[in-house]
């Protein structure tokens, strides 16, 4: 059976759709049959990051019903790892705000590349804040990964989400991106717990590396060896340790 992950943020600039990427090389790295879904019609990085050139479509032109999803994914260099991209270009994202589309798509779409391809996991990327695409993509998910920087502006955001994802069947848990040399981590992760209700299943340091690939490489397989990757697989054990993330 397919678990869903969606990785979402109340703001921009946490390291979302890095983090999500980095996840996906491991899984798949690690065996598993991966899917990845770019939902940020707005802002896509996916494609970007897996280095996907032109393809034979993506979830905008499935939305438009241009082509089935399942033609959308696409296959990436790590064996078992498919992505479909959000779009290829603005012309989509005008046509999608002018005339909307059938939400029901999503989850349709969700179902269907899991059972074409088989997946173990289905990872989910969402725009910042809330819209039709975030809101739908963690109705559909088993878990929901909510990231935040380690500063208390960007973690006042992370209470909106929270009371959505309580409303919601699904799991939750909390990851820290960015930060500061030194931190603190047992006293952040106990405060963090008890102020927002959901088990920190990470803390992720701010890495300059990270920066210096310039979106071009996966953290994970530039440098698999560094301690931020180990810090990635560390998410990965709480995810899969379901008595340490617990139900919203």
């Amino acid at each position: 059976m397919t678990r869903t992950i969606v990785v979402h943020s109340h703001r921009g600039g946490t390291g979302k759709s890095s983090v999500l990427a980095n996840l996906a090389v491991l899984l798949a790295a690690g065996g598993l049959r991966v899917g990845v879904v770019d939902t940020d019609l707005q802002s896509p990085t996916l494609d970007l990051l897996f280095g996907l050139g032109p393809g034979p479509g993506s979830l905008a032109d499935y939305l438009l019903g241009r082509c089935e999803i399942e033609a959308a994914a696409r296959r990436t260099v790590l064996p078992g790892l498919y992505v479909v991209p959000a779009r290829s270009g603005a012309a989509a994202l005008r046509e999608l705000m002018t005339t909307g589309y059938d939400v029901g798509l999503l989850p349709e779409g969700f179902d269907r590349l899991a059972q074409r391809f088989a997946l173990d996991v289905l990872l989910l990327d969402t725009h910042a804040g809330l819209n039709n695409e975030s809101v739908t993509a963690m109705g559909s998910a088993d878990i929901v990964l909510i990231m935040a920087r380690a500063d208390r502006v960007d973690l006042s955001g992370v209470e909106e989400t929270i009371a959505l994802v309580g409303r919601l069947a699904c799991r939750r848990a909390l990851v820290l991106s960015m930060a500061p040399e030194g931190v603190d981590r047992e006293t952040v992760r106990r405060r963090a717990e008890e102020v927002y209700g959901a088990p920190l299943a990470g803390i992720l340091p701010y890495v300059p590396q990270m920066a210096s690939l310039y979106g071009e490489r996966i953290f994970a397989e530039a440098l698999p060896d560094h301690p931020l990757v180990g810090e990635f697989r560390t998410i990965l054990s709480a995810l899969d340790a379901r008595d340490e993330v617990s139900r919203a």
